[in-house]
């Protein structure tokens, strides 16, 4: 059989064109027929690949230990009573109390997960007491509905139980509102205009400086004073829960009622471009 001749290189290139228009016109076609199929699913990769890229970290384990944290806890045991510090300082916790743990977690490029204290006996405490200089920082990501308040973290004087006396507080009014505060001569705080209490996970931050108090709430300053921290305080981290007694708009609970993930203290001040960048590594 004779062999049929080879097809010009012309009339080839003719043909792949021909092919390459009728697959555009059917991919086309198809995404008519489908309303927002090919080109939502185009648009949804293209907005969350583009938002990813414009976040400063990827993870919150990433922007939080680039802050040099003095404590760490990630919160992301599933079991046992200790609470690992992810910090280079080695400053582990303890878990009291009927705490749930291994519930998701509030950070969604996170492999972790979080823990929900109870409202009635569930805390983290640190065992060892701690001089704080007059500049410190702290954060948390919480997700609670409850309308009876109570503390976030501060350095209490006693490791465990209600302490005499507490300082640099952060907590929630019964009405969900954030409050941070410091104890000087007389107590010190500011307080969010809005309430977090709403189901969702909102990143929570305070700090204190030469320039004063600052509270941020997901990533947004929301509250300032030029009250700055006039003395030291040697006291224990408590999370979760604490004595609360005295201070301004004072929860009817010491006890939190919350999912708490991603908690960090820093014996510095974190600034504005740090808040906005933990929280933005948190969220998609």
């Amino acid at each position: 059989m004779t062999p049929a001749p080879p097809v010009p290189a012309p009339q080839r290139r003719r043909a792949l064109q021909l092919c390459t228009l009728l697959l555009t016109l059917l991919v086309s076609a198809l995404a008519v027929a489908t309303p927002g199929s090919t080109a939502a699913l185009t648009a949804r990769l293209t907005n969350t690949n583009a938002t990813a890229a414009t976040a400063p970290y990827f993870t919150c384990a990433a922007a939080y230990t680039a802050s040099t944290p003095g404590f760490y806890y990630k919160l992301d045991e599933t079991s046992g009573t200790v609470a690992t510090d992810s910090s280079a300082n080695g400053r582990n916790g303890t878990y009291t109390g009927t705490v749930t743990r291994g519930v998701s977690g509030a950070c969604v490029r996170d492999t972790g997960t979080a823990v929900t204290f109870d409202g009635s006996t569930g805390y983290v405490s640190y065992a060892t007491s701690l001089s704080s200089s007059t500049t410190y920082s702290t954060e948390a990501w919480l997700r609670t509905t409850t309308d009876r308040g109570g503390l976030v973290s501060a350095l209490g004087a006693s490791s465990l139980g209600p302490s005499t006396s507490v300082d640099r507080v952060l907590y929630l009014t019964g009405t969900g509102r954030v409050v941070f505060g410091v104890n000087n001569a007389a107590k010190t705080t500011v307080t969010s205009p809005a309430a977090v209490n709403d189901g969702a996970w909102h990143h929570v931050m305070a700090t204190a400086g030469p320039s004063g108090l600052q509270l941020y709430v997901d990533g947004v300053s929301v509250a300032s004073s030029t009250a700055v921290i006039s003395t030291s305080f040697p006291g224990y981290l408590r999370v979760g829960y604490d004595n609360l007694s005295g201070w301004p708009s004072a929860p009817t609970s010491n006890f939190l009622a919350a999912s708490v993930d991603e908690v960090a203290v820093y014996g510095r001040t974190l600034t504005a471009a740090d808040a906005l960048a933990h929280y933005t590594s948190g969220r998609r």
